[in-house]
């Protein structure tokens, strides 16, 4: 009999003792353990404090606490998983995160996918070349530009720019919505 994989250790970082508290409180009871005697942790909860210096995340998969200004930093911070959640995300949706992240993946509250503001377009009006199709679907794996740039062998600064293209073409102004809008006109599959 195998035992059951560890679960991810555990760093709550936010600005509100309350708030920390209460996460604190919903990982523990989940079975999350906290990091302890200065050791890295496998996820570091956040919240918008972070957004002023987002820096010192490189590391650790992160899971951010508020708005949703960090589903443009965390791809290009955190090349291993992260998660967007509002301030006021349930505990079963702060768990689900924590276990998405710690496993690489990037996880968001399905109303965050695409902007509200932003307009359908029917697929036979948007035609991607090969190359921005490649990078749709490394956005959709959500790699950040420098490890798009790395797996397509191009500069990152290569990659912005199909990036922008993207953007317009798809009538977007964020990855999540690059990603959304392809997924809804089938350009791309998860």
């Amino acid at each position: 009999m195998t035992a059951a994989p560890a679960l991810p250790t555990v760093l709550v970082t936010l600005g509100s003792a309350v708030l920390a508290a209460g996460v604190t409180a919903i990982l523990g009871g989940a079975g999350f353990l906290a990091a302890r005697d200065g050791r890295e942790p496998d996820v570091l909860i956040v919240d918008d404090g972070w957004l002023d210096d987002p820096s010192p995340l490189d590391g650790a998969a992160v899971v951010s606490l508020g708005s949703r200004a960090w589903a443009e930093v965390l791809p290009d911070l955190c090349p291993h998983g992260w998660a967007c959640l509002p301030a006021d995300a349930t505990p079963a949706e702060l768990i689900a995160a924590v276990h998405g992240a710690a496993a690489g993946l990037v996880t968001l509250p399905p109303a965050w996918m695409a902007p509200p503001d932003e307009e359908p377009l029917p697929s036979g009006e948007v035609t991607l070349t090969p190359r921005e199709r490649d990078v749709l679907a490394l956005l959709a794996e959500g790699l950040s530009n420098k490890r798009a740039a790395r797996d397509l062998g191009v500069s990152e600064s290569t990659v912005k720019f199909h990036v922008q293209a993207l953007y317009s073409k798809l009538g977007v102004q964020s990855r999540a919505g690059a990603v959304a809008r392809g997924i809804a006109l089938g350009l791309v599959t998860v």
